[in-house]
């Protein structure tokens, strides 16, 4: 298990790093914040373009959401305010 919880850490880390990325991109005003944080996850996660590209791509919402969250708030506490928002939100298909 231990294994396991050390990846889903890792996976999480990996997640908010993207998310930093892309709302640094958003306020630069980068015309593809994605492209780019994908670039910067490949060289700061020493992974290969391919697999950092398909790490952001498949978690597109999932960066998307965080940087909101992110970027909304002020302190520990409200980005954790924030994420519970993004938890209880309806389902949009």
């Amino acid at each position: 298990m231990e294994n396991g919880e050390s990846k889903l850490a890792e996976y999480k880390k990996r997640l908010i790093k993207a998310a930093r990325m892309y709302v640094m991109c958003e306020k630069t005003g980068v015309p593809e914040p994605l492209d780019v944080t994908a670039l910067g996850i490949s060289a700061f996660e020493e992974l290969p373009i391919t697999k950092a590209t398909v790490f952001v791509q498949s978690n597109r919402q999932n960066i998307k959401d965080l940087a909101w969250a992110l970027s909304e708030s002020g302190s520990q506490e409200e980005f954790e305010r924030k994420l519970k928002e993004i938890k209880d939100l309806p389902e949009q298909r």
